[in-house]
């Protein structure tokens, strides 16, 4: 049996009271969890705390109080719930910083003290040290976890773990329903083809679609992190007089390497999206999350081959890679930035002759990297 970490005789007499109160909340069933932070952030901060004369020190167990002390008291100021968690992707990767991120995204069901909320859909970012969180969790998985979130009327539940105090626990949970009526209760159908006049307004900002999809494949960028495309196309693109027009019949998204892995061409999926505007190079969008109505196993890779190829061109679609992203999350903006210029400098500039002509410029469509419409500063985080 693993030995319990434990605190020493002086930190423990000053974090008493921070255990009580996290106890009589509900967040942990005694000290071993505050004891297991002490543990890590001595391990974090053991530069600075060989400076002070190593950890058996006054001064540097002093020191080190005080940062779960921090910790601790921001916590508790925040309402803790148990979330039953069905997740439908998990994506991992290290920006160009070093600084680690993970993005989850699923239904969870939250229990609120004696009261269970109905199936909803959630989404959580991770990130430094507790993007190692998600080392933890596998996609289609079921798992358990003390969480907060400051507001449970949204659509989309944006769930936070507790400073050092979130575990994933794996369990067996039957109360998420199912996923294509879940996305159907929450969101509308918007056809592809009046995306263009109902562009995001915000990161958060969804649009639900109903699609076909022509395309799906895996790139990598320069820092060896992995990023999905997928082409969908609808029914209001694949009319006659939207052939005739000469306009571009697909809508070209990002998504993860594991949603576009998931997917082979003709597969029918409801993909959560968010859409931005190029002056350029017209529509584009950020896949969230597709879950398959019918799904087609992607194929398996082959040798090329010389011949007449039919159907979209997908690869002279994605020639152009020019493809903007809005909603990769983050917990401040400068870091948001980040993550999209990574995947943006993977993208040429050039477009093909397969694409559309660029569209004139519509008033509600952003520039290239802005929004146009509303202040950043009303939909920013505000984060602790």
């Amino acid at each position: 049996m693993a030995k319990k970490a434990t605190l020493p005789k002086s930190v423990k007499q000053r974090l008493q009271p921070f255990i009580d109160k996290g106890v009589q909340n509900g967040i942990f069933k005694d000290e071993q969890p505050v004891a297991l932070m002490f543990k890590r952030k001595a391990e974090e901060l053991k530069d600075s705390i060989a400076d002070l004369g190593g950890i058996k020190t006054a001064s540097a167990q002093r020191f080190v109080a005080n940062c779960i002390m921090s910790d601790l008291s921001s916590m508790l100021r925040q309402k803790s719930y148990v979330a039953h968690m069905d997740i439908w992707s998990c994506e991992s990767r290290i920006l160009r910083n070093g600084r680690a991120m993970a993005n989850i995204f699923g239904s969870v069901v939250v229990e609120d003290g004696d009261s269970t909320m109905s199936p909803a859909l959630f989404k959580m970012g991770l990130w430094d040290e507790d993007a190692a969180l998600a080392d933890d969790i596998t996609q289609g998985g079921t798992y358990s976890a003390a969480v907060s979130c400051r507001n449970l009327d949204l659509d989309i539940l944006d769930l936070r773990p507790l400073s050092g105090m979130t575990v994933f626990v794996e369990e067996e949970f039957d109360g998420h329903g199912d996923k294509v009526q879940l996305l159907r209760d929450t969101y509308d159908i918007t056809p592809i083809a009046e995306l263009e006049n109902d562009i995001s307004r915000n990161r958060n900002d969804y649009r639900l679609v109903e699609a076909t999809v022509s395309y799906s494949g895996v790139q990598q960028s320069k820092t060896g992190n992995t990023f999905g495309k997928m082409l969908l196309k609808d029914e209001s693109t694949m009319t006659i007089e939207a052939i005739e027009s000469g306009e571009n019949l697909l809508l070209n998204a990002l998504c993860s390497s594991s949603t576009a892995n998931a997917f082979g061409k003709y597969s029918e999926v409801l993909a959560l999206i968010t859409t931005s505007m190029s002056d350029q190079y017209g529509l584009s969008a950020t896949i969230e999350c597709a879950v398959g109505i019918i799904t087609i196993a992607p194929p398996q890779p082959e040798a090329p081959t010389n011949g007449d190829d039919s159907g979209d061109d997908a690869s002279s679609y994605f020639n152009n890679d020019n493809v903007e992203t809005i909603d990769l999350d983050d917990d401040d903006d400068d870091s948001e930035e980040e993550v999209k210029e990574e995947v943006k400098e993977e993208v040429k500039e050039e477009p093909t002759q397969s694409e559309s002509k660029p569209k004139e410029k519509k008033a509600e469509a952003k520039a290239d990297g802005e929004w146009t419409t509303g202040d950043d500063d009303e939909w920013e985080d505000d984060w602790d």
